[in-house]
Formats: structure tokens, sequence, C-alpha cells
């Protein structure tokens, strides 16, 4: 697993900790801009798009939309996980989530000017 794929897995996290919290669904929007700025700037992403002849303009519609849909699934699955047993394991408060997936964000950005 390469570095920029962990601090995007950190950002899932934030994702995940909204669900589990049973925080409002629009904290998924948040945490999905989050992500989608995070893969702009991804090395790895950025080569994958000069490979395919993509310009960031071209490609941003559906890597936003690939945002969204990551963040709501892996929200929803800690929703499942309230769901299923019936309350929060933990209740955290609604910075956290915002918080966690910011440091992972952080951690891409700093990855993508270093390389």
């Amino acid at each position: 697993m390469s570095v920029p794929n962990i601090f995007f897995a950190i950002i899932l996290l934030g994702a995940f900790l909204a669900g589990e919290s049973q925080h409002p669904a629009w904290i998924v929007l948040i945490i999905a801009a989050l992500a989608a700025v995070a893969r702009i700037f991804d090395p790895d992403a950025r080569k994958l798009r000069a490979a395919q002849g993509k310009t960031l303009a071209k490609a941003l519609p559906m890597l936003v939309l690939n945002q969204v849909i990551w963040a709501n699934l892996v929200f929803l699955i800690g929703l499942g996980i309230v769901w299923a047993f019936g309350a929060p394991l933990v209740a955290l408060p609604l910075w956290l989530p915002l918080v966690v997936s910011a440091a992972g964000l952080g951690g891409m950005i700093a990855v993508s000017l270093k390389g």
C-alpha cells in the first residue's frame, strides 16, 4: 500500500466515524470534497491521468462522483454497524470525523509537495 493510499484511507476513516456516530448525512459531502481534493493532489492519480491523456478538467466530474460514492459507502458501513447494535459504539463530536479527514488531506498534500 502506497503512502497516498494510506492518507486516503485516513480520509475515509473520517467518513466511517461520522456514520458510526450517527452524524447528519451532509457531512459525507464535506468528506467527499476533502477526498476529491486529495485525489487531485495524489501523485499516482496525477500520473494515471497524464498516461490516459486526460486533463484535470476532463477527469474532475468523474473524480468527484467517485469520491462521493466512496465516502457515502464508508459512511453507510459505519451507519450499518450502528443499526446492527442499536446505538453508536462510541459517540463522537461532529468535529472529530472532519478533523480526521482533514488530517488525511494534509498528509496527502504533504506527500504531493514532497514528490
